[in-house]
């Protein structure tokens, strides 16, 4: 998924990238990198899946079996 349908995704879900670094103790900088790519973290990447109610291989495809 791209990170503009993410996001479109965590705003309907009314989810926001401070939400999830709060619960992680990571930096919301962090969390938008994994978004956007720019880093890989399994386990901010579940975080998200998680907040949003999706398989987090549907968001990520780097993720998919």
């Amino acid at each position: 998924m791209t990170p503009r349908k993410i996001r479109a995704l965590m705003v309907e879900k009314d989810v926001s990238q401070i939400e999830i670094a709060i619960a992680l103790r990571v930096s919301p900088v962090t969390v938008n990198g994994v978004i956007h790519g720019r880093w890989s973290s399994r386990r901010i990447a579940n975080a998200i899946a998680s907040k949003l109610g999706v398989p987090v291989e549907k968001l990520f495809k780097q993720y998919a079996a």
